[in-house]
């Protein structure tokens, strides 16, 4: 097992989950289990390059506190990420990011070019 290289807080993490736009739910649309939105939710903020490969995430009662969600659910989504390779966990250790064994790690958010133009002389 690798070894985190970063920390991701409950606070930060609930804040960069809610600032995901809402999925639009049309007539008869059905909502996914709150622990698949959850894990669809970090998995997503990974592969946008938003939570670092190798991060360690809060602890599931840290988070459920943070998204005011239960335990439970936080353990579910975690679970759920561990069985498609996206979080490696060790008992007593924690939790952190990973990338699917076969699959490139994600890109880093590229910075945005400078569109300030060069003089000519």
């Amino acid at each position: 097992m690798a070894q985190w290289t970063s920390a991701m807080g409950s606070t930060q993490l609930a804040r960069l989950l809610a600032s995901q736009q809402a999925r639009p739910t049309g007539a008869g649309a059905r909502r996914p289990p709150a622990y698949r939105a959850l894990a669809d939710g970090i998995r997503l903020l990974m592969l946008e390059g938003r939570v670092p490969v190798a991060a360690r995430l809060p602890a599931e009662r840290e988070l459920a506190v943070a998204l005011a969600v239960s335990r439970t659910t936080v353990a579910a989504a975690y679970e759920a990420l561990r069985t498609e390779g996206f979080l490696e966990s060790r008992r007593g250790a924690g939790s952190w990011t990973a990338v699917p064994a076969g699959n490139p790690l994600p890109a880093a958010r590229a910075p945005a070019p400078c569109l300030r133009r060069r003089s000519v002389r």
